[in-house]
């Protein structure tokens, strides 16, 4: 008898685990637990999941595995062992290297002026994944801020749901991928060798921790779990997985764990109407921050904060570009973090007859347009500008900018994030796959038009995450 190819094996079971009449209710009470709406669209992916956890010891099915996570609940080990799979760890050290400047050459030195009489500098780094970003705070404030921070009580926490995630973190080990860019005097400087990894030097250790603890479903604040007051978040590449109200909730509670004058940092796929009601954008070059307001907030040095604080917004200096969602990509081979850092410019004062600024950088897109209406992309600012300041038409834009330019691919890209945010998927599944095969046959390194130094590479891996495991 011929043995089973495994291949086909798999495939199967696979397909029965997603035809199974409790599959639907499984997916939904992990989403709900998780918040990873990311799945809502992605049944084979979901599927392919519960097949490496399956059988659970005697359990084989998909009601008996339901059964059995609905008695033990999200602290459960299978439940825990579940989420570990379906997390998303794809991270690495310096990270969008230019927010990381914004924080070194504005915020930083802003917490600690404002904390002189303290002396306590708290960050946290909220989806943390296997570490480098909090490694990457550390390093930045060691290599920039030690004299500043003498006598000073330092903690930067990292948290996240993925408890394997959190051990490999806690080990401060890692291969080539997640050090890659970093110049060679960098590698030297802050990690130790052995064998084929890389280990974060021990006095680049001392201040950060790292424990689980769930974005979705814990309170925040939580200060038994010491999740409040803090001078820094950074919540990257986290909200982008889930549903819009999620995220909402999700951005208040930030806001509430922070102190007063307080800075959050998102991707750059993660900015939205929400963020212009609860924080001061502050444009700097290169990023834009977010800092709560509060009696003790002041604009910063360099920076150029919001005139108005009843209505903050961005600033005239922020090109539109800037507030993009396509930007997710660093170019640390270009920049290593241990390079000088110019201070940003002395801001430039707004107009004061102009009483609305987000009006006038939607006004300024409309006008592009009106002047190039056969430029594809003024049609793809004016969508980024309408879907960050939530209004107007920002997918009627993308189209335009699509029947313009049929292999725009972050016309594609961010026409398919649109649709994903408005719930529909279908479509959102077709233009992420439009923007994928716009790249077949271009070069890894090649810039991508209008993404600001996004490589083709890095946007190749950033549609992988969005169609693995995708229907069809």
């Amino acid at each position: 008898m011929t043995p089973a190819n495994p291949v086909t094996a798999a495939a199967a079971a696979i397909e029965a685990i997603r035809r199974d009449p409790h599959f639907p209710r499984l997916k939904a009470m992990v989403i709900d637990a998780t918040g990873l709406a990311y799945y809502a669209d992605k049944e084979s992916a979901f599927a392919e999941r519960i097949n490496r956890r399956l059988p659970f010891g005697r359990i084989t099915t998909v009601a008996g595995y339901l059964a059995a996570l609905e008695a033990e609940g999200p602290g459960g080990p299978e439940y825990q062992g579940l989420i570990n799979e379906l997390a998303v760890g794809e991270t690495f050290f310096f990270r969008y290297i230019e927010q990381f400047d914004a924080l070194r050459a504005v915020a930083i030195p802003e917490c600690i002026r404002r904390n002189q009489t303290t002396r306590l500098l708290r960050i946290w780094s909220a989806g943390c994944s296997i570490g480098p970003e909090a490694y990457t705070m550390e390093i930045l404030l060691r290599q920039h801020f030690a004299d500043q921070l003498e006598g000073w009580q330092v903690h930067i926490v990292g948290t996240d749901i993925n408890g394997a995630f959190l051990e490999q973190a806690r080990r401060g080990t890692y291969g080539d991928w997640a050090v890659r860019g970093l110049s060679p005097e960098t590698l030297e400087a802050c990690f130790d060798r052995k064998d084929k990894l890389w280990s974060v030097k021990p006095k680049y250790r001392q201040w950060t921790s790292f424990m689980p603890f769930n974005l979705v479903e814990g309170s925040i604040p939580s200060y038994p779990h010491g999740i409040g007051h803090f001078d820094i978040i950074l919540c990257r590449n986290v909200m982008i997985y889930f549903d819009e109200a999620t995220r909402h909730r999700l951005l208040g509670s930030l806001h509430n764990a922070l102190a007063d004058g307080g800075w959050l940092v998102v991707g750059h796929a993660e900015a939205g109407p929400q963020m212009n009601e609860l924080f001061i954008p502050v444009s700097v070059p290169g990023a834009t921050l977010y800092r709560k307001q509060g009696d003790r907030a002041a604009p910063a040095p360099g920076a150029t904060p919001s005139p108005s604080t009843a209505e903050p917004s961005p600033t005239p200096a922020v090109k539109p570009r800037r507030m993009s969602a396509a930007r997710p990509a660093a170019r640390t081979a270009a920049k290593s973090p241990s390079r000088a850092v110019a201070p940003p410019p002395a801001p430039t004062p707004p107009d004061q007859s102009e009483p609305n600024e987000r009006s006038s950088l939607l006004e300024g897109c409309l006008e592009r347009v009106e002047a190039n209406r056969m430029d594809p992309a003024a049609h793809y600012q004016l969508g980024l500008v309408e879907e960050e300041l939530g209004v107007g038409d920002p997918v009627a834009a993308f189209k335009r900018a699509l029947y313009l330019d049929p292999r725009f691919v972050l016309a594609d890209y961010h026409l398919a994030l649109a649709y994903w945010r408005r719930g529909r998927l279908v479509p959102a599944q077709r233009h992420f796959r439009n923007a994928r095969e716009a790249l077949v046959n271009r070069s890894d390194d090649e810039a991508v038009t209008e993404g600001g130094g996004l490589t083709v590479q890095e946007l190749r891996g950033m549609l992988d995450l969005w169609l693995t495991g995708e229907e069809g």
